[in-house]
């Protein structure tokens, strides 16, 4: 019997599950690599517990030759590396679609189409650790493709592993290639649907996670020292800035907690340079007190904080929208914080770089928020655009500088902003404390000084321009429905109002980045422009909802919650929204 075409040419999602250790994510990043050199999009994501060692780990691979921007809760493909896999990830296979499992796996239907690998005697003599990429090689296989993209795939991968390593990889994936490519001859099968490799309109593109292309903007951004307490999600910007400190002048220090993390920040950022830390929320509660430390001395600094799910340790491995609050009044008393939220490596690379800027220029400290979902997932994307990206350090006094006199660390001006010298500039001695102060940065605890000094602060934030402040639009003017959101909810949003709009439902994308400071009078107005509208974020109380009411005065009534630690997907939201609008812009 022929294998049914369950894809079209160039659309497919794969998901891969198997125990931890047996290189699940190995299959995953060759598959999205392979795909990404056949130029289609790609969104790569994972699913692990929070686990030393064991548990059930999973990938999902979706690749198209049209824009695509999330993750499918469905699979065309189901490669079970083991029995577990097949119980509890074959609910999300389409019908029809095909399962690849071992041999040994007792598993039949008439519902999906089921290849058994033998894996077992496809190593006959190579290395156990390379079964996952004879599984790699079988999937090729079985869309007819050719060899030389996954041979690409693999050498990229394995790019710093020793030439036998990578060689030994090939050849695993050669033979599992060669076996279905002879079954499907052999039984008169076909193949489950075509990759072509196409002419991507986006050129060559960049595949990386969140976390990495937030990194690659701080690099571009000039940042000089990292400090950070490793926390999941937020480890691998500390292992991205150590494998490139020397390549980049970068002092990249683990310290020995977050609190340690943030005060060494703020230390490098009053000797001159840009300086960063990152974290999850447990370890952004710890850096509170040295947040107001930062803010009360006017220190500009960068903070990524990419949320995972809680309370306390909560569900550390997956996703969450839950610090937006707790970021946004963090530490004790008042002080000017900018909070944002990319919501796709794009965001992340840019706006990375642009936090730096306002960083400096408002002389404040700046919180990035990401979470684990858009962290730790991979996307490929257009090359970035680096040309018209410009370093401003603001009112810093280089070292260069001819000697100051009278200077005046908080020296009151029309914009709230004073120049900045660091230690070693002559004539630029100045006090920086965690006290109220005068302009000199001398301890001063007067009613009238301390009035002075918050509002000088405060008034900082009219530097970064309203334009800015206000959230993006996306799609159709005249939308019958408005979808509000911020961060990682992005992606499925899009996807689900292309399908929505292709269906004849008039519906747009309304996505914070700058959440604070908010250009309150721009965004009522934004909202009041609306027919209808929907609020989606991953936390339980509608975070963004009430602090827009805070802002503005408007009420978004309609809400789509989502707190189980798993990312939206676009099926469901399509769905949700479309169950709206067939009711008259009701929920039932």
């Amino acid at each position: 019997m022929l294998w049914k075409y369950i894809m079209s040419n160039n659309k497919i999602s794969i998901k891969v599950g198997g125990p931890a250790g047996e290189g699940v994510f190995t299959i995953g990043l060759l598959l999205s690599k392979y795909f990404q050199r056949a130029e289609l999009n790609v969104v790569y994501t994972t699913d692990y517990p929070s686990l030393i060692k064991g548990g059930h780990n999973t990938c999902s691979i979706r690749a198209e030759d049209e824009e695509i921007n999330a993750e499918s809760i469905n699979h065309d493909v189901l490669v079970a590396l083991d029995d577990l896999t097949i119980s509890e990830d074959l609910k999300y296979l389409n019908e029809g679609g095909v399962l690849i499992c071992n041999e040994k796996s007792n598993f039949e239907s008439n519902k999906f189409q089921v290849f058994k690998l033998p894996i077992t005697k496809l190593l006959n003599g190579l290395d156990k650790r390379v079964s996952n990429t004879i599984a790699f090689g079988a999937v090729i296989g079985l869309m007819g493709e050719n060899g030389d993209l996954f041979i690409e795939a693999i050498s990229s991968h394995f790019k710093k592993k020793k030439q036998e390593v990578i060689e030994m990889n090939i050849k695993a994936a050669e033979v599992g290639f060669q076996y279905s490519r002879e079954i499907c001859k052999k039984e008169n099968k076909g193949f489950i649907g075509r990759i072509n490799k196409i002419n991507n309109p986006l050129g060559k593109t960049v595949f990386m996670s969140g976390n990495d292309a937030a990194a690659l903007g701080a690099l571009k951004a000039g940042v000089k020292f990292v400090g950070e307490y490793p926390m999941t999600p937020s480890s691998s910007f500390l292992s991205f800035f150590a494998a490139h400190e020397l390549n980049y002048n970068i002092t990249t220090k683990q310290t020995e907690d977050e609190l340690a993390a943030m005060n060494m920040v703020i230390g490098a950022s009053v000797a001159g340079v840009r300086a960063l830390t990152a974290t999850s929320g447990g370890g952004f509660a710890l850096m509170n007190e040295a947040l107001g430390f930062a803010g009360i001395g006017e220190t500009p600094l960068v903070c990524f904080e990419c949320q995972r799910a809680g309370p306390s340790t909560g569900v550390p491995t997956y996703t969450d929208q839950g610090d937006l609050k707790f970021v946004i009044n963090s530490s004790q008393g008042e002080f000017p914080l900018v909070v944002l939220a990319p919501g796709d490596i794009e965001e992340c690379f840019y706006e990375s770089f642009e936090a730096f800027n306002i960083a400096d220029k408002v002389q404040t400290p700046v919180v990035v928020l990401l979470d684990k979902h858009l962290a730790a997932s991979h996307f490929t994307a257009k090359k970035f655009n680096t040309s018209n990206l410009k370093v401003d350090r603001g009112k810093y006094i280089p070292l260069s500088e001819d000697k100051l006199t009278n200077y005046k660390r908080y020296e009151f001006t029309k914009d709230g902003i004073s120049k900045r010298a660091v230690p070693g500039q002559e004539g630029g001695i100045h006090i920086n404390s965690s006290y109220e102060h005068d302009e000199t940065g001398w301890t001063c605890e007067t009613a009238e000084n301390h009035i002075l000094m918050q509002q000088k602060r405060f008034k900082k934030l009219e530097s970064i321009p309203k334009a800015k402040l206000r959230p993006k639009m996306f799609g159709p003017e005249d939308a019958d429905l408005t979808i509000v959101g911020w961060g990682s909810t992005k992606g499925p949003v899009l996807d689900a109002i292309k399908y929505l709009n292709k269906d004849g439902f008039k519906v747009n994308y309304m996505h914070f980045v700058y959440i604070s400071p908010m250009d309150e009078t721009g965004v009522k107005l934004m909202l009041e422009s609306c027919k209808n509208t929907i609020i989606l974020e991953g936390n339980f109380t509608a975070q963004l909802r009430d602090i827009i009411r805070e802002k503005t005065g408007f009420y978004i009534e309609k809400t789509y919650l989502k707190y189980d630690g798993r990312p939206y997907f676009f099926q469901d939201i399509y769905n949700k929204i479309r169950e709206i609008l067939e009711n008259g812009g009701n929920l039932k």
